[in-house]
């Protein structure tokens, strides 16, 4: 029996364009992807097996019985893929906020598959890891890369590495808050007009908010709270990340997150924060 111990990143977006819809029924997409140091971890035991099985622990609290794990589908597409039959034990203790944009679910699926392909001697290549990834969510390539920061395009897939920045940032979330996805691409879609792709990429985050927005933000209910937008206002750079609800807010300094913090807090007893930072270098 094989035995790892496994952290799973979370991803946040600097400024999201919604390209236009594809034949297909997916959207292209304009964005910048950020890894921060934001993590679950995952304990992951692989043995080989007549068949394949799999079983999940720690993902009650967040995971309708009805639905299947994507880690899971993860661990059967690559058996699938590669022949290998096997039973996979996976725990997990969350910590990335679920269905806040954050790509938690994407990167446990992403951390599983080459986690697994590691073990059996990385049966797959680089261009089948990927489209494993593809074909378990849009956000899932951008893990799997092994990019700290990307530009991605397409559905997310297709991908550029960027120069990452260390910078702390906060994370914050409104308990009660619910975002529909397919509202703002029904929004974009009747906006029927070309849209331009984002600004090029710099690493001069005092930059970023006049060159990087979101095109979720309107459906963002957090961004009527006009006591959240006062503290978001001096942060060096706020945003939605993804298509929400969770936002981002980027310090200049360890102080200056402190001090973002200690607002936020004192601002509602009903928003959850979770200061962490931007991760500069793949672990």
């Amino acid at each position: 029996m094989t035995v790892l111990e496994l952290k799973s990143y979370a991803k946040v977006n600097i400024g999201l364009r919604i390209m236009g819809r594809r034949a297909d029924g997916y959207h292209d997409l304009d964005t910048y992807f950020h890894r921060i140091e934001l993590h679950d971890n995952i304990r992951l035991s692989f043995e080989l097996r007549d068949e394949t099985s799999v079983s999940i622990t720690g993902n009650e609290g967040y995971m309708p019985s009805t639905a299947t794990d994507l880690m899971e589908k993860a661990a059967r597409l690559f058996s699938t893929m590669t022949g290998i039959r096997f039973h996979a034990d996976i725990s997990i203790t969350k910590r990335i906020p679920v269905q806040a944009g954050l790509g938690g679910g994407s990167s446990n699926a992403s951390t599983v598959l080459t986690a697994l392909d590691s073990i059996c001697g990385g049966v797959l290549s680089r261009d089948d890891l990927m489209d494993v990834s593809l074909a378990l969510g849009s956000d899932v390539p951008f893990f799997t890369s092994g990019f700290a920061a990307a530009h991605g395009q397409g559905r997310g897939e297709v991908l550029e590495e960027i120069e990452a920045v260390d910078l702390p940032l906060v994370i914050v979330q409104r308990r009660g808050d619910v975002v529909s996805t397919r509202e703002a691409f029904r929004m974009a879609d009747e906006e029927r007009r070309d849209r331009l792709p984002l600004p090029p990429w710099t690493t001069d985050a005092a930059r970023w908010r006049n060159l990087y927005t979101n095109d979720f933000d309107p459906i963002q209910p957090i961004l009527k709270d006009r006591d959240y937008l006062e503290c978001a206002s001096t942060a060096l750079f706020h945003s939605t990340s993804g298509s929400g609800s969770s936002q981002i807010l980027v310090a200049s300094g360890p102080e200056d997150a402190a001090r973002l913090t200690a607002m936020l807090e004192a601002s509602s007893a009903y928003l959850d924060v979770i200061g962490t930072s931007f991760s500069k270098f793949i672990h």
